[in-house]
């Protein structure tokens, strides 16, 4: 059922400049220090990016290091005295196709000011391997990092590279090595003393997969299984060392992920944490990989921890924002000061620490200082029926200004969103609070083989794309139009990844449903999607079998992946085309959109091709986003003119 709330009358919201939306957030990726008193940031000003300090108790800002040429991905604390930065960039590698996106860690010493990438220049290093970014455990005391690396020794006779671990100095960013690996080694948990809590391998070739422990009697692997890609997804340690923790969807738990333990004896147990109708999503865990809480997934993330007392004053901070969201983004070492992201449809995400010694919460800085909260459309968890019965979860973000009496007829704009694994939350989403603003109403549908809502909604998807998948996004045009909330010829779909493949479905199947599509970075020729993966990958890679699983396999009689290619069906598109491309995509190639286009063009419908100059899948750049949405908001209005 739909559930619509809101004032009978409201002031006329205020109407922030495009770029107020479009940019990067003023701060991102913000972490705490060990000892609670600082916090750092991604710091944007001017169009440039630096990181910076914040003094909680001074709120005094020092900015660190320019990041203006890289795109970080992530910081956090490696010690009192130094920051780790993950970043990628897209790079061409020696002797293979095409362009990759390139994982490396930067440590930046807050005492010298001074960087160092790690891993940097150190012996024997396989050059063509494009994640050298990794850390699995930090040496605090020795100021070093734990990092896996493909090595190819001298004293390596089978020219195989092998997946080693290293010690790497956090100042001279030289690593030295530390445990030895094998060519099928996938990760590490390791201690400080150099124990080997879990080696995980997996062939692609023989579809074997093996962990070894040093915990364990014997040198054997402690567990091992033939499948298709590996069966686990190993979150962590248990605090006591016993057990590995890992999650896997439980039928005791009707079929939401749970948490069991793998024990170093080979015996599996659980699930040992489980919550009723709620998907495990992550977890929190030490800078040695211990477990040392739960996140589950959901409209708003609920949480578990171990420490009862902890669990409890998390989930009064919770309660305090009920119909929001509050994400726990980091923490002192002692969990005495929670840092939190505090989202409730009054205001932009705002940055929160909770202290939990004196229960205050201190207020330190919103994501972005440019949107005031009477520009701020409501955020509400709804579902409706699809129409073979099954419920489908969305989020419904209201025009900004407009009252209850008011919601009638609305223009709309649906975002499906990508993955397809993933799934929408109450939050604020900038593309969904921009056309919110301008007065229009955004459904974003988490249709069938959504992430985070069980193994059978998940699995439902498996192998319908452009069928009941696209189904589900219909049929919640359908119940907005219904409830007479929307204008039947007023409505467009805007997606990107997986959800830019939903809108150029949208357009194909259901032409007289949409007035316009807007297309991001998105998958228009299934089969040419799986070839390309094979050829990149090889065709036994466990990551072809998981895309023939959800699109359907090419050589499958029971799916027709040519019949739901939106590139194969445009003759049927009615609505004018708007496809968006990053130069710079390592996750879906810009020849899908360029496929698409000559489709379109062949056809002879409409249609418009935006290539974004050194752009990747995930619209990176400030600059970029911005001609993005603007382009986005333009043809949009043209289609189906300026919202309420």
């Amino acid at each position: 059922m739909i559930f619509v709330l809101g004032q009978s009358a409201l002031a006329e919201a205020p109407h922030p400049a495009l770029e107020a939306y479009g940019e990067l957030p003023r701060v991102r990726h913000m972490t705490m220090s060990p000892d609670g008193k600082m916090v750092a940031f991604v710091y944007r000003q001017n169009g440039s990016d630096v990181i910076a300090t914040l003094d909680i108790a001074t709120k005094a800002i020092t900015p660190r290091l320019s990041v203006d040429n890289i795109a970080t991905r992530n910081i956090w604390f490696a010690d009192a005295k130094h920051l780790i930065l993950s970043v990628s960039d897209t790079k061409d590698l020696a002797g293979y196709k095409g362009s990759f996106e390139y994982s490396e860690s930067f440590s930046l010493n807050l005492e010298t000011n001074k960087s160092q990438q790690l891993l940097r220049a150190t012996r024997d290093i396989y050059p063509a391997q494009s994640g050298l970014g990794k850390i699995v455990g930090v040496d605090s005391e020795a100021g070093q990092a734990l990092m896996p690396a493909f090595m190819l020794r001298q004293s390596n006779r089978s020219g195989i590279p092998e997946f080693d671990l290293l010690k790497v100095d956090l100042d001279s960013g030289f690593g030295k090595g530390f445990k030895s690996g094998t060519p099928y080694t996938i990760d590490w948990f390791v201690d400080t003393k150099g124990t080997v809590l879990a080696r995980e391998e997996y062939n692609n070739s023989t579809n074997m997969y093996r962990i070894y422990s040093d915990l364990s009697e014997g040198r054997g692997p402690i567990y091992e299984e033939q499948a298709a890609r590996p069966p686990f997804n190993i979150m962590g340690v248990k605090p006591d060392r016993s057990a590995l923790l890992f999650v896997s969807d439980a039928d005791e738990n009707e079929g939401f992920d749970a948490l069991f333990e793998l024990g170093m004896d080979g015996k599996i147990t659980g699930p040992v944490l489980a919550r009723e109708g709620a998907d495990m999503e992550s977890v929190f865990r030490d800078k040695n990989r211990i477990v040392e809480g739960i996140r589950y997934a959901g409209a708003s993330p609920s949480y578990f921890f171990y420490d009862e007392a902890l669990n409890k004053d998390v989930q009064a901070l919770v309660d305090r924002f009920e119909g929001g969201s509050v994400e726990i983004e980091s923490h002192s070492r002692d969990w005495n000061r929670i840092l939190v992201s505090v989202f409730n449809s009054y205001g932009v995400n705002k940055y929160v620490v909770l202290d939990r010694k004196s229960g205050d919460l201190i207020g330190l800085m919103d994501n972005r200082d440019d949107i005031p909260v009477e520009a701020v459309g409501q955020v509400l968890a709804i579902s409706y029926p699809a129409r073979d019965g099954l419920n489908i979860p969305a989020i419904l973000t209201l025009p900004a200004g407009v009252g209850s009496a008011d919601l009638a007829n609305l223009p709309m704009v649906v975002m499906p969103h990508g993955g397809p694994s993933s799934y929408d939350g109450v939050t604020f989403d900038w593309m969904a609070q921009y056309f919110a603003n301008r007065g229009y109403l955004v459904l974003q549908p988490n249709f069938r083989g959504s992430d985070g809502y069980g193994r059978s909604f998940l699995h439902a998807g498996y192998g319908q794309w452009g069928a009941k998948m696209q189904d589900d996004v219909s049929d919640g045009v359908a119940a907005m139009i219904a409830e007479g909330l929307v204008d039947p010829a007023r409505v467009c779909i805007v997606g990107a990844s997986y959800g830019g493949y939903s809108a150029l479905a949208g357009g194909a199947f259901t032409p007289d449903l949409y007035r316009c599509v807007v297309a991001v970075a998105p998958v228009s020729d299934l089969r040419k999607m799986i070839s390309d993966v094979s050829s990149d990958l090889g065709s036994r890679h466990w990551v072809v079998d998981y895309w023939k699983d959800l699109m359907g396999d090419p050589k499958s009689p029971t799916v027709d992946i040519d019949a739901i290619s939106p590139a194969n069906s445009a003759a049927a598109f009615k609505a004018p085309v708007l496809l968006i491309h990053g130069k710079n995509d390592t996750v879906v190639p810009i020849s899908q959109s360029e496929v698409m286009q000559r489709a379109l063009e062949k056809a002879g419908k409409p249609v418009q091709f935006i290539r974004l100059d050194g752009e990747d899948h995930w619209l990176s750049e400030g600059d970029t986003r911005i001609q993005t949405l603007r382009a986005m908001a333009d043809f949009v209005e043209a289609n189906i003119g300026e919202g309420q």
